[in-house]
């Protein structure tokens, strides 16, 4: 092909999409690629301790074995290990980390906050489904694979069901239809009417359907149970399912890239109904190109060779193979720029009749491409250009293998040393117990055993924790704590990204408006996708000190003694109150936490409540909190006439009435001590307006 015809078809609109091209750009971006694969190979092979010649037993064996036949050849953790560590992190910083959307322009100000409160909703309900899961594959392929690569785009789909449903069930979906079939008549209008009241029921169902109602008064309908329509996170291995050209340093700003995916033909039949694919198509690919040979669910790029202990591929006979392809292109007639995705076969480029694609459309509502893309480590402009954590801990590894084994065949000579003996008179047997003969002593010795290896184990130690200042795994250094922040925070910040581009999605594409909780009122709030043009900087913050209990307990004990300085009302002690519930436990302060005018109210009706048993001639103990609240309400409570009046002549009632309230003194003046204790004297005050510290 020539070069200027492929840079015109990669770069500007046209009416349909050259497939030879895109077929040329995606083998050419695959096969320059290679070395790229060639590093998530290795890591993938380090990681799981894959190596030629490795056996289940744990030994070497063949003409290459060393130092001798059957001697130890042991796995090593020590990548895999750190790489769980730092997943475990990951994961567990986003389920605690803190999730706030702040306000790009000044009229985005008023509703930052319960899109603060929309956002965390969406991670932790479930409303974006497989969130957690699809973000820890990432941390896997961020720190094996040097990339990771994140999907956003929105799901919308009926999920329809046959259900039995009887005339009485049909009766409340329409009435008229239950109607019809009982007066036998009409059969025309009431297959009519069936088509329409039923989604997806054809006139030859309807009639079957009718049929099987008038014989036993039941029939199979299709209802749709769930309607899926909400965000779609997927991650995407970047040496199996998603390909940027080789050159590329901003993603975003690439003319072109590959999404390779699998379907079966039933899903691809279901694209036909559901996204409009060419019928034509699906059913040529489906009838020429199913089944593809997969070298494992991780390890699927063409080439790629196992040595692990089975073989691992397979021929999965169900599955075609699909590209999506995502260009950049510009329309020639006025200059504009638009994302579009065409979805081709790889080996196929039409015939007459059959379409070489399946669709190709704007991405409209896209100003990029639907994908966010994370680097590991940003030492070189490149994307492609990164390390892994396998590729930084290979020798260290390999270290440690070596020395665990040299220990292993140290410990294996002396549990049965070499033995001598005379030539000619060797043993034939040896064990406890066992008559060995000899003619004089002597004959038959064990060779000497070498000295305890302790330089050994002290150059494993050396390695261990050198391959933890590395990773930031180390606790007893400050800087393996920067290390370890700044590794969360690239994480963070991609997983921000994704909500950010998740909100975007809802507010092109959802609903107009979505009900949710929030943390500490009992009824959902409604909320409105709003301007599609608003902006936000989503930030998701998380300290990696706060794993620490001390650290965390220190922290909130410095915060608390700030509020002794706090004399304008500037920290909101409720906010404080929650951080810390939450700091305790998460799931405890999510159904303990109310809000302040819930909390309130619930004050109000239990000290209310307490002095109706305290009229009725019941004692009642004061409530452990709310002290001031309680003691308006008592206050206002006896100074009612009738109230005031049984004071003055039930002294029982009275006592009771000053027993409960002088326990609500008592609470106050507890309060009041704390701040006695701190200044020596009661705090000054002008009136009912406190003057200590002013």
């Amino acid at each position: 092909m020539q070069s200027d015809n492929i840079s015109e078809a990669l770069t500007y609109l046209d009416k349909e999409p050259s497939i030879k091209t895109l077929r040329y750009a995606y083998e050419q971006t695959v096969n320059e690629l290679e070395s790229y694969f060639d590093l998530c190979r290795n890591s993938y092979d380090d990681r799981r301790n894959y190596w030629p010649g490795k056996s289940r037993d744990h030994r070497k064996h063949g003409s290459d074995a060393f130092p001798w036949e059957g001697a130890s050849d042991i796995e090593a953790h020590t990548i895999d290990e750190r790489i769980t560590r730092l997943v475990s992190l990951f994961i567990s910083s986003l389920n605690r980390a803190n999730v706030r959307a702040f306000p790009v322009e000044s009229n985005d100000a008023a509703r930052a906050k319960i899109v603060s409160s929309f956002l965390k909703w969406m991670v932790s309900s479930g409303y974006i489904a497989r969130f957690k899961k699809e973000m820890e594959l990432g941390a896997n392929y961020l720190l094996e694979r040097g990339i990771l690569i994140t999907y956003i785009g929105w799901h919308r789909e009926d999920r329809k069901f046959l259900q039995s449903l009887d005339l009485e069930q049909i009766a409340e979906v329409n009435p008229e239809i239950a109607e019809l079939v009982s007066t036998g008549e009409n059969d025309e209008e009431l297959t009519a009417l069936m088509e329409v009241s039923f989604n997806g029921v054809t006139k030859k169902r309807a009639k079957r359907v009718l049929k099987q109602l008038r014989k036993t008064g039941a029939a199979e309908l299709p209802i749709v149970r769930r309607q899926i329509d909400a965000p779609e996170v997927k991650t995407l291995a970047p040496d199996g399912d998603f390909f940027f050209p080789p050159y590329v340093t901003d993603p975003q700003r690439a003319p072109y890239c590959f999404w390779k995916s699998y379907y079966t033909p039933q899903e691809l039949e279901n694209k036909v109904m559901t996204d409009g694919w060419d019928e034509d198509f699906v059913e040529y690919v489906i009838d020429k190109f199913r089944g593809v040979n997969v070298d494992s669910i991780e390890r699927e790029q063409e080439g790629r060779r196992s040595i692990s202990l089975t073989d691992n591929a397979y021929e999965a006979n169900e599955l075609i193979e699909l590209v999506h392809s995502y260009q950049r292109l510009i329309d020639k007639e006025d200059g504009s720029e638009g994302i579009y995705c065409t979805v081709f076969h790889k080996e196929f480029d039409g015939t007459e009749g059959v379409p070489g694609y399946a669709k190709f459309e704007l991405l409209n509502g896209y100003e990029d491409y639907p994908v966010v893309v994370s680097k590991l480590s940003e030492d070189s402009k490149r994307l492609y250009d990164t390390q892994t954590i396998p590729d930084i801990l290979r020798g260290i590894q390999n270290q440690v293998k070596i020395e665990r084994d040299s220990r292993i065949d140290r410990n294996s000579i002396a549990t049965l040393p070499p033995i001598l003996h005379p030539v000619g008179q060797a043993p034939t047997d040896w064990g406890p117990g066992r008559m060995i003969p000899y003619r004089r002593k002597g004959d038959l010795d064990f060779a000497p055993t070498p000295p305890a290896p302790n330089g050994s184990i002290e150059m494993e130690r050396t390695m261990e924790a050198q391959a933890d200042r590395l990773c930031g795994l180390d606790e007893t250094s400050g800087i393996s704590q920067v290390r370890k922040q700044f590794l969360v925070d690239k994480y963070l910040q991609h997983s921000a990204d994704v909500i950010k581009m998740c909100y975007k999605c809802f507010q092109r594409f959802g609903p107009d408006s979505v009900f949710f909780r929030v943390t500490g009122s009992p009824d959902p709030v409604a909320f409105n996708k709003g301007d599609p043009n608003e902006n936000f900087d989503i930030v998701i913050s998380y300290d990696v000190l706060n794993s620490d209990p001390e650290t965390q307990q220190s922290k909130l004990q410095q915060m608390v003694a700030l509020t002794q300085l706090d004399r304008s009302g500037r920290i909101n002690i409720n906010n404080l109150l929650d951080i810390a519930a939450f700091t305790v436990d998460p799931v405890l302060a999510d159904n303990i936490l109310q809000p302040i005018e819930a909390g309130q109210e619930q004050v109000v009706q239990q000290v209310t409540d307490d002095l109706s048993k305290i009229y009725a001639g019941i004692e009642m103990p004061a409530r452990p909190n709310g002290a001031q609240i309680a003691m308006q309400v008592i206050q206002q409570y006896g100074s009612q006439p009738d109230v005031a009046e049984r004071l003055q002549v039930d002294e029982a009632f009275r006592a009771r009435l000053e027993k409960y309230a002088g326990q609500y003194t008592f609470q106050m003046q507890q309060a009041q001590n704390a701040q006695i204790g701190r200044v020596g004297t009661d705090p000054a005050q002008m009136g009912n307006i406190q003057m200590q510290g002013i």
